[in-house]
């Protein structure tokens, strides 16, 4: 638990006499015939509020590193279930692990670092998220090893009330807070498909997201169940090492090179930047700013995913060629692989360098069209019953993305695991219906189909903050976000994503998992997503106050700047940019 405090004493103690002895000193009403009295103190005082977040993932590090920055008299806990923070990238750590999106934009922009390769591998990008939480003092934030059980709201007091189980101990307790965040992200909530036989196999039997580091696979047979972003690295990785792999292609899909190609190594392939060129980023800031957004700027390209324009056609085009290629040796595996029934970035193109020439290589066994159906104690049953006998299955079957929370969160009598189990519903992605004083990080409808998350994630941190400065400052008790807002929102949104190759047929997360269904993703570009993000919009909002005049929080008249030792004429210019007020000699 960390707090954020003032380097200052808040007024009304720079009062002479104390503020809130003036009105009887003085002979000043102070009472309204509602009852209603001033609060005796300035205008823009914080009063303090408690935070508990759920995840210690880029998101609760967002969290930490901006609160700590930019607020005041803030309590924050950040908890998470895990031994350490890191999020997906602790959880998985899988051979072949990494991030499929060039390292320089997924980083936090206030902490650029000289990456290795151009796609970093899992244990790199563990080791930044560590180390940022070490250089910046955020520790003291987070409590690992603590699972969230169930966050409840107390309409009575108006905190939220967390059940807490500290998983060293075993010992549960409940917590309490002003605002509860929900940072635990779509990638964090796993469990192995229901198979026939899977207990009986005597084998090893690990999901990616919790692979033991110890499991050695040279020179073992090993069959491989999922060919998701985690399944291509698995197989790519692994397949020189292996006696024999096995694995299974369900349906079609686009195999594409990796995304921003363009800067990327041979025929969109990962490469190691040069000494040279990881001392220019360290050392030449303004030049590592411009390759980002290089980079950035590519990888945000956004009219492909939009149905029969010229950039859509030209990128299905691209990837047919790329794929008959990369199969040549193979028609079988062309005609099969290549889907015909819906478009590229129908679900998100799965970057697969060297993949398709893995599962094309000698020690490799494809099944086509068809899905792992039962293990026996030594194997499986391949799709002609015959069993083929493997020491190791791997389930690379992806997570949960079905945007109901691991934990139930209620309020007034409502459940929001029910409520997005009918129909995932935000609002535009970082609050919830019936929800007071709950935010959260890309809910329903507000990841972007394009471009790094961790950008966003920061956006959504200081839409996060603009909220709880709002609430300090004014003296509010809850805001919840309309349904009406929530439903024209959401309407909004199912009826334009009807113009990407998004809604298309085809099984996506995006979907929720589903074939068909409401794409559940922002509808907009990046740049239109970070500008809604970038300011309140109160009248979407139902808000309750801790007074029962809502102009309360004008308090006595003055405010903080009149007593803090800042500028009183600001609005006229600051000399020589330093605001603060000073007796100039005229």
């Amino acid at each position: 638990m960390g707090s954020i405090q003032p380097d200052y004493f808040p007024p009304p103690h720079d009062f002479d006499p104390p503020s809130n002895l003036r009105p009887s000193l003085y002979g000043w009403k102070n009472t309204s015939e509602t009852g209603y009295q001033i609060d005796e103190t300035p205008s823009g005082v914080k009063k303090p509020l408690r935070v508990i977040v759920a995840g210690a993932g880029a998101s609760g590090i967002s969290f930490a590193k901006f609160a700590q920055d930019q607020l005041e008299n803030l309590d924050v806990t950040i908890y998470d279930k895990n031994h350490d923070v890191g999020g997906t990238w602790i959880e998985n750590v899988y051979p072949g692990v990494a991030c499929d999106i060039p390292s320089v934009t997924y980083q936090f922009g206030w902490e650029p670092k000289a990456w290795t390769k151009y796609y970093s591998e899992g244990p790199e990008i563990l080791q930044y998220m560590t180390d940022v939480t070490h250089k910046y003092g955020l520790r003291k934030y987070f409590k690992v090893r603590h699972s969230i059980d169930k966050a409840e709201w107390d309409d009575g007091i108006s905190k939220w009330k967390v059940d807490v189980t500290d998983l060293e101990t075993d010992r549960s307790f409940q917590d309490e807070c002003d605002v509860f965040i929900n940072a635990t992200g779509l990638l964090n909530n796993w469990k192995l498909p229901d198979v026939k036989g899977i207990n009986q196999f005597k084998g090893v039997v690990a999901h990616t997201a919790a692979y033991p580091a110890s499991l050695d696979l040279h020179d073992k047979r090993v069959a491989v169940v999922g060919t998701g972003s985690s399944g291509i690295q698995v197989i790519t990785k692994i397949q020189p090492q292996v006696e024999k792999l096995y694995t299974w292609i369900r349906s079609p899909t686009w195999m594409t090179v990796g995304f921003a190609q363009k800067y990327a190594g041979p025929d969109g392939g990962n490469f190691e930047y040069s000494e040279e060129t990881k001392k220019k980023f360290a050392e030449d800031p303004d030049w590592y700013l411009k390759y980002r957004k290089t980079i950035e700027t590519e990888l945000s390209d956004f009219m492909f995913v939009h149905k029969n324009t010229p950039t859509n056609l030209e990128a299905h085009k691209f990837a047919v060629e790329d794929m008959k290629q990369r199969l040549a040796s193979r028609p079988d595996l062309i005609d099969t692989l290549i889907p015909k029934t819906f478009s590229i970035g129908c679900r998100r193109p799965t970057p697969g360098n060297g993949f398709l020439e893995a599962i094309i290589s000698p020690n490799v066994s494809t099944y086509l069209n068809k899905g792992l159906m039962e293990l026996t104690e030594n194997g499986f049953k391949d799709p002609d019953g015959h069993e083929q006998q493997v020491d190791v299955v791997i389930f690379a079957t992806g997570f949960d993305t079905t945007w109901v929370s691991r934990f139930p969160i209620i309020a007034n009598g409502k459940n929001l695991q029910e409520i997005n189990t009918e129909k995932p519903l935000s609002y535009i992605g970082v609050a919830a219906p019936e929800m007071p004083n709950y935010l959260t990080y890309y809910g329903p409808y507000g990841p972007t189909g394009v471009g790094s998350v961790l950008p966003m994630i920061e956006r959504m941190t200081r839409y996060h903050l603009l909220w709880i400065e709002k609430m300090q400052v004014e003296r509010i008790r809850s805001f919840t976000p309309k349904r009406q807002a929530v439903d024209e929102y959401s309407e909004h949104a199912d009826l334009w994503h009807q113009r990407t190759v998004w809604s298309e047929r085809c099984r996506s997360w995006m979907k929720g998992g589903k074939l068909e269904g409401n794409v559940l993703l922002y509808p907009g570009t990046r740049t239109q997503q970070m500008e809604l993000l970038s300011s309140l919009r109160p009248e979407d909002f139902d808000i309750t106050y801790r007074s029962t005049n809502r102009w309360n929080f004008l308090g006595n008249g003055y405010c903080m700047r009149d007593l803090n030792g800042k500028d009183l004429t600001w609005y006229l210019g600051l000399v020589d940019g330093i605001d603060k007020q000073r007796d100039y000699a005229l």
